[in-house]
């Protein structure tokens, strides 16, 4: 499985900046800043590249929060950061705009997935592995299910297992 996008929750003063996509797969969704990787890219560049790309901000810190990966076909990798210089430009890529944690929790236009594994994200303090399992094709249909793995300080690896409607 190849894992070659990023995805960043930028937090300030208890929002998070949110992209409403013009393009597909997620056309007119609200998503998290990110994107595919470069060839010989680290995920840590990769997200700070795209951060800079998409919004005119540099990040000053990123937190690696883990991996998520869809239907065992893809994946991308997560980070938060709350550090930043510089000033919000918009991009060809969407409408950027601030959102509560709440308002992202509970509208439909946001993305499936980011709806689902936020409180998760934001809770953990190790990195961790989310399988999310779409129905329909790859990024279409509603994420019917997901799993988190977790690894604690022994190193035996939990699997906590998550029935959506």
């Amino acid at each position: 499985m190849i894992i070659n996008y990023v995805h960043c929750f930028i937090a300030q003063d208890q929002q998070f900046l949110m992209l409403r996509g013009n393009n597909p797969p997620f056309k007119k969704m609200w998503n998290c800043v990110g994107g595919k990787m470069m060839p010989d890219e680290t995920s840590r560049d990769a997200v700070v590249r795209e951060v800079k790309e998409e919004t005119g901000l540099d990040l000053q810190f990123v937190q690696f929060k883990g991996i998520a990966t869809w239907n065992q076909t893809g994946g991308m990798y997560i980070f938060v950061a709350d550090r930043f210089t510089g000033e919000l430009t918009e991009c060809t890529e969407g409408t950027l705009a601030w959102k509560s944690k709440e308002w992202i929790l509970q509208s439909p236009e946001v993305v499936s997935s980011i709806r689902t594994i936020l409180d998760d994200v934001l809770a953990t303090d190790v990195p961790v592995e989310y399988a999310l399992f779409y129905t329909g094709a790859e990024f279409e249909g509603d994420l019917w299910k997901y799993e988190v793995m977790r690894n604690d300080k022994h190193n035996d690896s939990k699997r906590i297992s998550r029935g959506l409607s």
